[in-house]
C-alpha cells in the first residue's frame, strides 16, 4: 500500500513539472475582464472563508452572481486535483484528477494545482470545455489559494478568449 501511495505521489509530482502552468500575464485581454474575474474569485473566497459549507450552495446557484454566461466559480482540492465544486460540470465533482480518462482535463487540473503551489494567486491558461460542450477550448483563469479547516483549496474562475 505504501509503494502504491508513493508511486501515485511520484507520478503526480513528475506530471506537475511536465505540465508546468502556463502563467498568463493577460496581455491582449481586457483589463476590465481581468479585474471582474479577480473580484469574483476574491468575493467567492471571502464568502467561503466566512460561511464555510453554507457558501457552496450560493456559489453553485446558476442564477446567482457566481455563474454568468461562460464564467463560473470552481473550487479545486490542492491535494487531489479534484474539482470539489464545479457548477458547469457537476458530473466531475469529487473525482480525483488521477482518475480522469480525458488527458486534457487531467492536464488542466495539474496546471491549476501547480500554479498556486508556491504562491497565493495566479493567472493560467489551459484547455477546458465551455459549459454545455464536450470539446475543450482555450480557457484563461484566475486562481486564489485558500486554507479552510487545514485543507488547501483553490478558488478560480475564468473565461474563454475566443468567446469574449
Amino acid at each position: 500500500m505504501k509503494k502504491l501511495f508513493f508511486s501515485i505521489v511520484l507520478v503526480m509530482v513528475v506530471c506537475c513539472f511536465a505540465f508546468m502552468p502556463k502563467v498568463v500575464f493577460a496581455e491582449g485581454y481586457s483589463s476590465d475582464k481581468k479585474a471582474s474575474i479577480e473580484q469574483l474569485v476574491d468575493e467567492a473566497a471571502g464568502l467561503i472563508e466566512a460561511k464555510g459549507e453554507e457558501a457552496i450552495s450560493i456559489i453553485k446557484d446558476k442564477k446567482g452572481k457566481f455563474y454568468t454566461e461562460d464564467t463560473y466559480i470552481f473550487i479545486t482540492s490542492a491535494d487531489t486535483g479534484a474539482d470539489l465544486v464545479n457548477p458547469a460540470f457537476e458530473v466531475i465533482e469529487g473525482i480525483p484528477a488521477e482518475n480522469y480518462f480525458d488527458s486534457d482535463a487531467w492536464a488542466a487540473q495539474m496546471i491549476i494545482v501547480g500554479a498556486v503551489k508556491d504562491k497565493d494567486t495566479a493567472w493560467v491558461e489551459y484547455f477546458w470545455p465551455k459549459p454545455g460542450e464536450e470539446a475543450p477550448s482555450r480557457k484563461v483563469s484566475f486562481l486564489r489559494k485558500i486554507i479552510i479547516n487545514g485543507k488547501t483549496r483553490i478558488v478560480g474562475a475564468g473565461f474563454y478568449p475566443d468567446v469574449n
